[in-house]
C-alpha cells in the first residue's frame, strides 16, 4: 500500500486505466448509470492523488535528505557539509574538511531513482543507493579545469533525535553499479 503513497503516478495510472473502462462500459452498453460512476470514480482518484501529496513517507524523506546533502556538497559550505555527517563519525568529518578544503565543486547531480533499504523497524537506519555526476576543481595549483567523477553511491544513512537524516559511512562504485566493483577516489 506504501506505492501508492509514494508516486503519484501510480495512481494517476490506474486512474486513467479504470476510466477507460468506465467510459469503454458507457459506450458499448448506453447505460447512462456508468455516467454517475465515471465521475465518482474521477473524485476518487482525485481524493487519492491529494492524498498522496500530503502523506510523506519514510522512504521520501530520506530521499529528500539525498538531495539536500547533494545541494549542500554543490554549495561548498564546509560547515553545512559536516553539520550533514553524524557526530559518531569524526574521522568522516575530517576527511570531508580536508576534501572541503582542497576541492572546489562546481556541480552535483544525483539521478533518479534513489533505492532506500531500511535495516530496523523504527526506521531509523537504511542505505540510500543512487547515481551521482560531481564536477570540480582543485583549489589551489595543478589543474585548473575541471574534472567529472561519476559513480554509484551507497550511503549508510541515520535519523538521528533531532529528526534529521546523516551520513554514517559511504561507498562509491563503478557507475554501472556495486557488482561492478568499488571506485578508488580520485582525492
Amino acid at each position: 500500500m506504501s506505492i501508492l503513497f509514494e508516486q503519484q503516478t501510480t495512481i494517476l495510472v490506474i486512474g486513467l486505466i479504470g476510466a477507460a473502462l468506465i467510459a469503454g462500459c458507457l459506450v458499448q452498453t448506453g447505460k447512462k448509470v456508468f455516467i454517475p460512476v465515471f465521475f465518482l470514480w474521477v473524485a476518487m482518484i482525485a481524493c487519492a492523488s491529494l492524498m498522496e501529496m500530503s502523506i510523506v513517507t519514510p522512504t521520501e524523506k530520506v530521499r529528500d535528505a539525498v538531495h539536500y546533502f547533494g545541494a549542500v556538497l554543490q554549495s561548498n559550505n564546509k560547515a553545512k557539509v559536516l553539520e550533514t555527517i553524524t557526530d559518531i563519525r569524526p574521522e568522516m568529518k575530517r576527511r570531508a574538511s580536508f576534501i572541503l578544503d582542497t576541492v572546489e565543486l562546481d556541480s552535483v547531480s544525483i539521478k533518479d531513482p534513489i533505492e532506500v533499504i531500511f535495516f530496523d523497524a523504527p526506521q531509523t537506519h537504511c542505505h540510500a543507493k543512487f547515481n551521482i555526476v560531481v564536477t570540480g576543481r582543485l583549489k589551489k595549483g595543478g589543474y585548473g579545469g575541471g574534472d567529472r567523477f561519476a559513480a554509484f553511491l551507497v550511503l549508510d544513512l541515520i535519523q538521528e533525535e533531532d529528526g534529521k537524516w546523516r551520513v554514517a559511512d559511504y561507498e562509491a562504485y563503478d557507475p554501472r553499479g556495486e557488482q561492478a566493483g568499488r571506485l578508488v577516489e580520485p582525492i
